[in-house]
């Protein structure tokens, strides 16, 4: 089978600004810059190529016109950030040259929609695409991502394009944003009894991974196996935390035989789940959730009889994890139990268990509750909306 290249990885999935985090005692939010950011800005591009690929394959010509428009309204914000201030003169100059060369891409794409030829706007995304890559690679190491702040980079390598119902070994490789140094688990913390946390969910957030790579023999390189439920390119977060920097939340898509990135979200609110015979009850505060404040969430699990689980068995450290992906497909919460944590692999936690949640920001929400009873893992998925 065919596999994707380290360089072709890091171009196709990677950010240039990755996503980071901040870490608290329970409760672990990764989130997406504000608008304004280069960061934003830039994953904005990347959003636009991928869903503009993913329009042009399907024929879908009423969506690709707003793809455009977006991509164009980010490159213009990124150029506005001035960036490339305060930078050393070869810098400047390197990363200056790429920006303006992306900008005169996306203007030329924006006329070549207009022209209503269709040979003309593939020629066009193609040069767009083929820009994009080379911005990422043109400006010095590590550059953007010292503006932005982070310490690591994610790439994926050797690994097969996704299929589904085909078991997948994903090869994860985690180096220094700065140095290009590959980062080995003397460099990582260990936290939640893990070095690495892969959370893995696809563009639609139905179908969720939990896994911890392990290390390979090659320095810095982490693989894990996954079986996708969808065709689809998947977003992989690497939760890792260096041992002289704070947690982050690096970024990176795993290539699928489809994008599936135009495909809608399903924003239905869910506050019951039922997996393997158990099932969990979410149960909100009084009130709405809001941006920026701490709420406290409880959730319940019975068996098949309705009658509460009290045997929750120690899973990474805590009795349950949740994770939560929001619409916007970049940012994540990474959240623990609250209260009282097991000291050993013989004790057992009771339902019904809280959780602090602080959302980001507005929108939908898709939350994965995952426990372990009898040494089954168990996956629960939830849905909340984030008033604005």
């Amino acid at each position: 089978m065919f596999k994707f290249s380290a360089v072709f990885m890091l171009l196709a999935a990677t950010a240039l600004f990755p996503v980071t985090g901040m870490a608290q005692e329970h409760v672990h939010q990764g989130q997406a810059a504000v608008t304004a950011s280069p960061g934003n800005s830039w994953r904005k591009i990347e959003e636009s190529m991928r869903n503009l690929s993913d329009a042009q394959k399907k024929g879908a010509a009423d969506s690709i016109s707003g793809y455009i428009q977006s991509m164009s309204q980010a490159t213009d914000a990124l150029l506005a950030a001035q960036i490339h201030v305060d930078l050393k003169p070869e810098e400047k100059e390197h990363l200056y040259n790429s920006l303006q060369n992306l900008k005169r891409a996306v203007d030329d794409l924006v006329e070549a929609s207009k022209a209503e030829d269709k040979a003309a706007l593939d020629a066009a995304v193609t040069e767009v695409s083929g820009v994009i890559t080379l911005t990422r690679i043109d400006v010095p190491p590590g550059l953007l991502e010292r503006i932005s702040g982070a310490q690591v980079r994610a790439e994926i390598v050797n690994t097969p394009v996704l299929q589904k119902g085909k078991e997948a070994t994903v090869t994860l490789r985690l180096k220094s944003a700065i140095s290009g140094k590959p980062l080995t688990p003397k460099d990582l913390k260990t936290v939640h009894t893990e070095i690495v946390h892969a959370l893995v969910v696809d563009p639609q957030l139905g179908d969720y991974t939990h896994a911890h790579p392990g290390e390979i023999d090659v320095p810095g390189e982490y693989t894990f196996k996954m079986t996708p439920e969808t065709d689809c390119t998947y977003r992989l977060w690497a939760d890792v935390t260096p041992v002289t920097g704070k947690q982050e939340y690096a970024m990176v898509d795993i290539p699928g035989a489809e994008g599936c990135g135009t495909q809608a979200i399903d924003k239905t609110e869910a506050l019951g789940a039922s997996v393997g015979g158990f099932t969990v009850n979410l149960k909100l505060p009084d009130g709405a959730l809001a941006v920026g404040e701490d709420s406290m969430l409880s959730f319940e699990i019975t068996d098949k009889e309705g009658t509460p689980v009290k045997a929750l068995e120690p899973i990474m450290g805590a009795y349950a994890h949740v994770v939560g992906f929001y619409d916007d497909y970049r940012t994540i919460g990474h959240i623990h139990p609250a209260g009282d944590e097991p000291k050993n692999d013989e004790e057992r936690g009771a339902s019904p268990l809280s959780f602090h949640f602080k959302p980001e920001r507005a929108g939908y929400v898709r939350l994965f509750i995952q426990v372990k009873v009898d040494g089954q893992e168990y996956f629960f998925p939830f849905g909340v909306t984030i008033p604005e």
